[in-house]
């Protein structure tokens, strides 16, 4: 365990004292020797920091490499299937889930020595963007879980609200509001020189902008990033929920009353593939919720109720962070999983763009199509044969002394030329081999 001491970083005072943000709190350490952590260094020894030290060193690296993979082959699928305005949030928050994976193994690098990640130019851009990255994911689930519920509750006016210009309109304006929500990051913090260790960390500076980083702002992050997406995406759940089992109600009784068996399987064709859509939407946001709650109850209880004054206590708080900033990460590692399991469409657009060199499309044999019947060549030949005979009769006509029984002799082989032609294409035309009747005598 020399190592781990030598190397654990140490959290801000201001986390300790419940001032910090959810973000700050996961990611703010630095190398000095901090009370928290180290103070006589007696939160090692217990089992509850080993394990928490473990999490950190083991699951973030595979949890966000595997989620970076994922959330890249979903962005790639969804930005390439124009069908559905779902499928244009549903890539924006594949992007903005890898960029929050990659800053995870950021932070995770950072707490080994000589991997620090926060500098002059860096300090402010890094929170910047893991800032806008979680409210701009967060925005984005709650304004498509919302359109999600219209279009169930207005199934006729849906494809004329909902359209994909439209919604990469919202999808821009969003990202707008966010970029401005969270501007302040690049002016509010800076490597400022701490006093006991004499090194830099990426703090605030100034009596303002430290009252609103630690007392002003993280109330506002817990309300954008918890409690609100939290209670719209309960609330719109439930209502869509009740939407889809009074849509199948409605869906049996026109069944039952429409004769057209045509018409209501295009019908059912539809529904089923906007059901498997609401059902994959259903997976996220309740993914959301199962996985983020913890963090929005933690919030709270450590502010106001958990304050942790002993060794083993501390130890327990800090495996309790750990776990729930871990489950906080792992909703942003599992959409890819969600889509592929509950959505077939997603499923049938994934292996057109990454199995086209495994699965090749069918195709018309066009060369067979257009190539001619044995058949076809045969009446091609007699009638070739029937004009080369034709050429004989005018030669032998124009040599004959006797013109008028060349002319009859010549009029009587065309006409028999001409029947014998009528008679092949009669022939060849027939779709299938029928018995042909005997010609009048």
């Amino acid at each position: 365990m020399e190592f781990m001491n030598e190397t654990l970083a140490g959290m801000n005072d201001s986390m300790f004292e419940g001032n910090g943000s959810m973000v700050e709190m996961t990611t703010k350490f630095t190398q000095s020797n901090l009370r928290y952590l180290t103070e006589d260094k007696s939160l090692e020894k217990f089992l509850e920091f080993q394990v928490a030290w473990g999490l950190d060193i083991g699951f973030t690296p595979v949890c966000s490499a595997l989620g970076i993979i994922g959330n890249i082959m979903s962005f790639i699928v969804l930005m390439m299937s124009k069908k559905s305005t779902t499928y244009q949030y549903l890539a924006m928050i594949a992007l903005m889930d890898i960029i929050i994976l990659i800053l995870n193994i950021m932070f995770m690098v950072r707490k080994f020595p000589d991997h620090e990640i926060f500098h002059k130019e860096t300090c402010g851009l890094i929170f910047f963007l893991m800032y806008f990255s979680i409210h701009y994911n967060v925005a984005l689930l709650v304004t498509m879980t919302l359109e999600r519920f219209i279009a169930i509750k207005y199934p006729l006016h849906a494809p004329k609200w909902f359209t994909i210009r439209r919604a990469r309109i919202i999808i821009a304006v969003e990202g707008l509001l966010a970029f401005a929500f969270d501007f302040h990051n690049f002016f509010t913090r800076t490597m400022v020189k701490d006093d006991e260790s004499g090194m830099e960390q990426c703090s605030q500076e100034g009596e303002m902008n430290i009252f609103f980083i630690r007392k002003i702002w993280p109330w506002f992050d817990a309300v954008v990033y918890c409690y609100l997406p939290l209670s719209c995406l309960f609330t719109l759940n439930i209502l869509i929920i009740r939407e889809v089992k009074k849509a199948g109600n409605t869906k049996r009784q026109l069944t039952q009353s429409s004769d057209n068996t045509a018409d209501n399987e295009a019908q059912s064709e539809s529904r089923k593939q906007e059901r498997q859509i609401t059902i994959m939407l259903l997976l996220v946001s309740f993914c959301f919720l199962i996985f983020v709650s913890p963090m929005a109850v933690i919030i709270v209880v450590e502010r106001y109720y958990w304050l942790p004054v002993f060794p083993h206590d501390k130890a327990v708080f800090h495996l309790v962070r750990t776990i729930t900033n871990h489950m906080m990460y792992l909703n942003h590692a599992l959409n890819f999983l969600l889509y592929f399991l509950s959505g077939r469409r997603f499923r049938d657009e994934f292996r057109d763009v990454f199995c086209k060199c495994l699965v090749q499309p069918k195709r018309a044999n066009i060369y067979k199509m257009h190539q001619p019947k044995d058949n076809t060549k045969k009446a091609v030949a007699k009638l070739a044969v029937i004009s080369e005979s034709q050429s004989s009769i005018d030669s032998d006509a124009k040599n004959s002394s006797n013109v008028g029984d060349s002319r009859a002799t010549l009029s009587s082989n065309l006409t028999d030329s001409q029947t014998s032609s009528n008679a092949q294409n009669a022939i060849e035309v027939l779709p299938d081999p029928v018995e042909i009747p005997a010609p009048l005598v």
